[in-house]
């Protein structure tokens, strides 16, 4: 028997029940409980690992090698908590080369007792902090998806102090909510390798977003995320939630003045259309490929992709060959043609009424 006739069996015996039963006084009125607040958001403090379902932090960034070489880099680690299970680790890891127009991703996994501070270790690439710059050191396998392989040592310090988003906490209403901050302009300083080749110094300008909270991420929907580094020194975070069908469920965004201070964005403010498409050779998945974007003030900015291959992919257990099977995400809720997991990540140049660059981010689109 299933467990929704199980359920609604048990409804119909209480109707029955009530239906036989002598009447009742009424039970007294009492006061209505209000929801606790979510405690504020503290930094230093919340910079660390917490005791929540579901915690990323997610680096991306643009570099340039002491000979002019340009690069965009992506690194994040999630963690996933649940009750009687070991903790898991996830960390993705990408390079997209502009120069020589080519992508390479990967990713690591591990299962185990919970971090409770920095470093972050998921199978040899780290994350962690001094208190005064964070350091990110990965180096890919040869293999699917990273030919050539790239690994990068690099350290980050703020010239900003980290922007709350909506006060530091978005309520996503049934689905939970979020911890959000981001750290929106970090100065780079480090080193890049491709292959077995020798390290070349590179420098550049990164944005960090750390989310946490009890909620857990669904196959349903998904989002589209942009993130702006003007050369004003403003930024801007846009965040479009959508559902299965492609409608748009909730739109979240900052914008970072110069000085640091943060303007909230409330739903249609600001107005994202996509300018083109590309479809992926490697998942079949049709992505928007390039936007213009109209700001509460009208101004219009020009989104380009530096790259338009910039899609991470990886197989799902037993589609994937054994040398990269220690890298299988756990996250098989987007499963598509044997893939576990497939969005775009990719670096990208503003143009229009200002100029910068920043990252967009599209997940959803390989279950359409």
């Amino acid at each position: 028997m299933s467990r929704t006739r199980v359920w609604w069996g048990g409804v119909a015996l209480l109707i029955f029940v009530a239906a036989c039963s002598r009447p009742v006084a009424a039970l007294p009125e009492v006061a209505r409980a209000e929801p606790t607040p979510a405690p504020a958001l503290a930094l230093p403090a919340d910079a660390g690992p917490h005791d929540a379902l579901t915690e990323w932090w997610y680096y991306t960034g643009h570099l340039t090698s002491d000979a002019g070489h340009a690069y965009g880099f992506e690194f994040t680690i999630f963690q996933v908590r649940r009750q009687g299970a070991p903790a898991g680790y996830l960390a993705h890891f990408a390079v997209s080369d502009i120069d020589a127009q080519r992508f390479s991703h990967q990713s690591r996994f591990r299962q185990g007792d919970a971090s409770v501070e920095f470093p972050l270790d998921v199978g040899g690439w780290t994350l962690g902090t001094d208190g005064g710059s964070d350091s990110i050191a990965a180096t890919m396998q040869a293999g699917a998806g990273a030919d050539p392989p790239f690994g990068i040592q690099l350290r980050l310090t703020d010239e900003k102090p980290p922007a709350l988003h909506h006060g530091g906490y978005i309520d996503y209403g049934p689905a939970g909510g979020s911890y959000y901050y981001s750290r929106t302009r970090l100065a780079v300083t480090g080193a890049i390798r491709v292959g077995d080749g020798v390290s070349e110094a590179v420098s550049g300008l990164a944005w960090m977003d750390h989310q946490w909270g009890n909620f857990v991420v669904t196959a349903s929907g998904g989002w589209d995320w942009y993130s702006l580094q003007l050369d004003d020194r403003s930024e801007l975070m846009l965040y479009v939630l959508r559902a299965a069908d492609g409608a748009t469920t909730g739109v979240y965004g900052s914008q970072i003045m110069p000085d640091g201070r943060v303007r909230d964005l409330g739903a249609g403010s600001v107005r994202a259309l996509a300018t083109g498409s590309w479809t992926s050779p490697h998942t079949g998945a049709v992505y928007p490929s390039g936007w213009r974007l109209q700001l509460p003030s009208g101004e219009r900015l020009e989104l380009t992709p530096q790259l338009s291959d910039q899609e991470l992919y990886f197989p799902a257990v037993g589609s994937q060959k054994s040398e990269v099977r220690n890298q299988t995400p756990v996250d098989t809720s987007q499963s598509s043609g044997g893939l576990a997991m497939a969005y775009w990540e990719g670096a990208i140049t503003v143009s229009g009424g200002r100029t910068g660059v920043g990252y967009v981010e599209l997940t959803g689109y390989t279950s359409r």
